[in-house]
């Protein structure tokens, strides 16, 4: 009696294609928290401006009612990029706060990010599959 067993599936392959997947993944979620970012201060992050704030912004000529957005220059800093968010280190303590306020803005794009684990499946499963089966027979 013989044994014929076929293996579609190549684990050293994956493993040596798995720092270029973890680094599409981490670049494609780099870009959903940008974009998911830039989407929480669009909407408006709390708490609200308030009205000594506003009056100021109006005085000075800047940018409105908007939390986090006087000048733009911290919307147009956040970046997703190879290395994660990038943004102005200021955003940063905006986001955690000093022990009065802060204003959680810093979030992954909800539409986007399922794309963004599919795509890392499909990756894998690419990486693990054997061009042509390995076939053992004993």
């Amino acid at each position: 009696m013989k044994l014929k067993i076929s293996v579609g599936v190549d684990f050293g392959k994956l493993a040596n294609e798995m720092p270029k997947i973890i680094e599409k993944t981490t670049q494609r979620y780099a870009r959903s928290a940008e974009k998911g970012s830039k989407e929480a201060i669009d909407k408006g992050v709390t708490p609200k401006l308030k009205e000594s704030t506003i009056a100021r912004r109006k005085r000075n000529k800047t940018g409105g009612s908007k939390p986090l957005f006087e000048t733009g220059a911290l919307y147009r800093s956040i970046k997703g990029t190879a290395e994660g968010l990038a943004l102005n280190e200021y955003g940063y303590f905006h986001h955690i706060g000093d022990g009065n306020q802060k204003r959680e803005f810093i979030t992954i794009s909800k539409k986007e990010i399922m794309p963004v684990f599919d795509k890392f499946k499909k990756d894998v499963n690419i990486a693990l599959r054997r061009k042509t089966p390995l076939v053992l027979e004993t």
